[in-house]
């Protein structure tokens, strides 16, 4: 008989903690997805949220929306004085004198509207950057210049960050759809000091549309030996901005400086120069660390690259092993034992050449005996023997896990993928073709496992997304096919459906919980409901979809009481009960409003409490992001955060208040 798998959940820490001080016991509950980006289109204005902090558009950029921050200046923004080092040792100081080099006589790279980047371009000179040199670069109109052409189109990145672009100086990285100016570059100097400039001349970055235009002014100064400096003109801002990122990274993108915090925004008339360090030995180790389940008996392998960046040639990397698993040490193809190559007592990586790596094969082996949560951390630290004051360390961790399944999309191929974990074995299935992309996954447990999701679609003028699902024995071998629950392909405008949640009741029948977003581009407004449907054990439609808030109300995100429904939880008791929440934010002239709702139905879409206001938020505050449980007696505790932090109370299967509202 095969081990029953319970269904991995996310709630906060918090939560959970309360769970532990609540009499009884917790009965199985569902997989709930965190809060899917705030569905504002980027030329319709941004919400300022409760949170006050940057959110991500259905388009997937980053914005910082209006309110959040004054836009930097140079009497409004003290920036931090220096930064770093990174590993390899780069340093920068803002202090740096600033000196604008006019770069309108330059070259004009021909960057537009329509002209992402150009390269490659001669820089003039050799020029040192980590450890590697360059003497050619491209230039993007995003705000930054990379010694390769890999995904150089990528319009927005944190800094460092392993995402493509790699190899990046970037004075200010930023999505920038129009230059009315110029982009151009300029070389001058003799040897030994040589330099090459690129200056974006009114680089235009539009976040929020016509009233909240961007225009930034800046350049980059790459000197012979191996500084960069940044200097900054006119940076003009006006309501929310495209969150931007500026610093520099290695061709990895796992090493480097962050000058400002991704969002933040860059003040105006000032430099900042990055230092090149002196010539050292090095050594890079990646990753840092890494992960695996593993079971009785099992040897678990990890490839570990050991990279030479130093700059006094070759060197020999001795490697030392803490662990209380037994761990043994191969070259790349597994087979080889590795062995004290220099004969000073410890095991080595032998010569690596100036910028080369060599490649470490750790392999862990699992004691023969062992229980459900016995766990193992193994450090090997890789030491120069060229200057043994120079070291990196990672970390391999392996444990025996609890049966949970958790669902994901593999961004790899797009496919809808379900892990299934075990004590004694791991295994992951495809649920769909590749190529899917779903978003928004949720998952819980039948006597197998439904898995939902929402799917984006374009038609032509609009899009749409809609809720799909499947069902799975406990293997993960389909028992359903992929089924639409929701179909908006005769929509009339933007219609999403976003965010289900899902949850199964003893009886077999399935809830599943979202809000729909519409979205009218003829005058910028919008509308949201949350929507409900049962489906049978079979995954047959037996409730719904029906509307449950039923709002008519439309309006942009400025307008003054308009309703939006969002943030849907479900939850189902002993009893076979559907307990439904989810949060209300509407503007009021005084500042944001949130509440939170909930509503009981039965697994034959029967009512049992209708929809209900749960607290009692007052405007420029309220209350956000609800969580469900389940708890044993057929109650149900419902979470959620606000001021001053997390709240709860539980409620039986009528929807009645058992234990009144309790701050943490």
């Amino acid at each position: 008989m095969k081990t029953r798998i319970s269904t991995m959940f996310s709630l906060v820490v918090s939560v959970t903690m309360l769970l532990a001080i609540l009499p009884g016991g917790i009965m199985p509950t569902t997989a709930q997805e965190p809060d899917p980006p705030y569905p504002t289109n980027l030329k319709t204005g941004s919400p300022s949220l409760l949170n006050d902090g940057p959110y991500q558009t259905p388009e997937g950029l980053w914005v910082m929306p209006d309110g959040v921050a004054p836009p930097a200046s140079a009497n409004s923004v003290t920036p931090q004085d220096t930064g770093g080092p990174d590993d390899f040792g780069y340093t920068w100081d803002d202090s740096a004198a600033s000196n604008w080099i006019d770069a309108s006589g330059g070259t004009e790279t021909g960057i537009n509207s329509s002209t992402d980047h150009v390269g490659p371009i001669e820089v003039g000179f050799s020029f040192k950057y980590y450890e590697n040199i360059y003497s050619q670069l491209y230039i993007s109109r995003f705000g930054f210049v990379t010694f390769n052409d890999n995904s150089i189109y990528n319009s927005q990145s944190r800094i460092p960050s392993p995402e493509k672009p790699d190899d990046v100086i970037a004075p200010h990285w930023v999505p920038a759809y129009n230059v009315n100016g110029y982009v151009r570059y300029l070389k001058g100097g003799t040897a030994p000091n040589r330099w090459f400039i690129v200056e974006w001349n009114r680089l235009e970055s539009d976040c929020c549309g016509d009233d909240a235009a961007e225009e930034y002014t800046f350049e980059v100064i790459l000197h012979e030996n191996g500084d960069v400096v940044f200097q900054y003109g006119t940076m003009t801002v006006d309501g929310g901005w495209l969150c931007q990122a500026s610093g520099i990274e290695d061709s990895t993108g796992l090493d480097g400086l962050s000058i400002t915090d991704f969002c933040a925004q860059i003040a105006p008339n000032h430099a900042v120069r990055v230092y090149r360090p002196a010539p050292a030995a090095r050594v890079k180790v990646h990753p840092l660390s890494q992960g695996r389940f593993t079971h009785a008996g099992e040897t678990v392998s990890f490839e570990i690259s050991v990279r030479n960046n130093g700059e006094f040639g070759t060197d020999t990397y001795d490697l030392s092993v803490s662990s209380s698993w037994s761990v043994d040490l191969y070259a790349a193809d597994g087979t080889t034992l590795l062995t004290d190559t220099d004969s000073d007592g410890t095991v080595d990586t032998g010569t690596v050449a100036q910028g080369s790596s060599f490649t470490v094969v750790a392999k862990v082996t699992t004691p023969d005996v062992v229980n459900i949560g016995d766990h193992n951390s193994v450090t090997i630290t890789a030491r120069s023997s060229v200057d043994t004051g120079k070291s990196k360390a990672v970390s391999l961790r392996t444990a025996v896990p609890a049966p949970f399944a958790q669902v994901y999309r593999d961004n790899a191929d797009g496919a809808m993928s379900l892990d299934l974990v075990q004590p004694d074995a791991q295994v992951t299935k495809k649920v769909t073709s590749d190529w899917h992309y779903g978003y928004d996954m949720a998952v819980a447990e039948t006597p197998g496992f439904v898995y939902a999701w929402t799917k984006y679609q374009g038609l032509g003028d609009f899009s749409i997304r809609d809720i799909e699902y499947t069902l799975l024995n406990d293997s993960g071998n389909t028992t359903r096919a992929v089924t639409k629950l929701t179909n908006n392909s005769g929509a009339t405008m933007n219609t999403y459906d976003y965010d289900p949640a899902v949850a199964v009741a003893p009886n077999g029948n399935i809830g599943v919980l979202w809000y729909r977003y519409l979205y009218n581009s003829s005058n910028s407004t919008s509308n949201y409901n949350i929507y409900f449907a049962i489906l049978d054990a079979s995954g047959n439609l037996v409730y719904g979809p029906t509307n449950l808030t039923n709002n008519t109300a439309w309006g942009t995100w400025s307008d003054l009481n308009v309703p939006r429904f969002y943030s849907p939880r479900i939850t189902a008791t002993g009893n076979n009960r559907f307990v439904l929440a989810w949060k209300n934010q509407q503007q009021q002239s005084d500042g944001w409003l949130t509440d939170i709702y909930y509503a009981v139905r039965d697994t034959n879409g029967g009512g049992v409490k209708g929809v209900t206001k749960f607290t009692n938020g007052v405007a420029g505050g309220g209350y956000y992001y609800p969580a469900l449980t389940a708890l044993n007696g057929n109650r149900v505790l419902l979470a959620y955060g606000g001021s001053p932090g997390i709240s709860y109370a539980v409620l039986d299967s009528g929807g009645n208040t058992v234990k009144a509202e309790t701050s943490t």
